[in-house]
């Protein structure tokens, strides 16, 4: 609320905001069941992939892109795997699946406690706030015979962007030289699309992750819109949908 108006303007402007985010809502299941949505056929015998596409039936903020983590991650055969955030587990999903067939360490990192979000034996669970975290990872790393170069890295954290730049400057130092960062996020509004047209609620951020990007490659990148393109040494590409992926790939 803002400071000094009367008591019942502020309460007149919550209510009326409370009503806009209502009819957003009514919004998105009225068009949502106009939308035919048709289960994608299973196309692969590795059971990795069934698996995941299965996952990926249940609708969720990220689960367009959980064949996509998974298939950009496989092409670098990684030997570690960093998820920050981790929250229900549908990322970690996809990123079991490549440390069992690549036989990679998988480092998870959130500040909730996040233990129930997977069964898979292999897996590290670290609950910290990944920033302060970062500091500690090389010992870490070490302490359990990993070699603490990262292959691939995943931030899904707070969407702040003081937040981002910190992770990008504390985290990156530790990529290998042949490695690639996925960013979720990175094209949040209040109400964001599916690949397959439904639609979903979100928030408006301000661009907080995909500003920390540009900031960080020093180039104006365009989310509302798939693209791929060559920022300095990485190679970019961008998925527009289901609140946006951004996965910077080093040449």
């Amino acid at each position: 609320m803002r400071e000094g108006m009367p008591p019942g303007v502020n309460r007149l402007r919550a209510a009326v905001a409370r009503a806009r985010y209502q009819m957003g809502d009514l919004w998105i299941l009225l068009h949502n069941a106009l939308v035919p949505v048709a289960r994608a056929p299973v196309r692969s015998d590795l059971p990795e992939v069934r698996e995941i596409e299965e996952r990926a039936q249940v609708p969720t903020d990220i689960s367009d892109h959980l064949l996509t983590l998974f298939h950009e991650s496989m092409e670098l055969r990684p030997g570690l795997i960093v998820e920050l955030g981790v929250r229900g587990g549908e990322s970690t999903f996809a990123f079991e699946r490549v440390a069992r067939l690549c036989g990679a360490h998988l480092i998870s990192v959130d500040i909730e406690d996040c233990l129930s979000a997977s069964s898979y034996p292999e897996w590290i669970f670290v609950q910290r706030d990944d920033v302060q975290f970062a500091g500690e990872f090389v010992d870490f790393c070490r302490e359990r015979g990993i070699d603490p170069q990262i292959d691939v890295l995943f931030i899904d954290t707070s969407h702040q962007y003081e937040h981002t730049c910190e992770e990008i400057r504390l985290w990156f130092p530790h990529l290998a030289r042949r490695c690639t960062v996925f960013f979720h996020d990175t094209n949040l509004r209040p109400i964001g699309r599916r690949r397959d047209g439904r639609l979903i609620r979100g928030m408006d951020n301000r661009r907080n992750v995909i500003r920390a990007i540009e900031q960080y490659l020093g180039c104006a990148l365009e989310e509302v819109r798939d693209f791929e393109r060559v920022c300095g040494e990485w190679h970019v590409k961008h998925h527009a949908c289901c609140h946006g992926l951004t996965i910077l790939r080093r040449l």
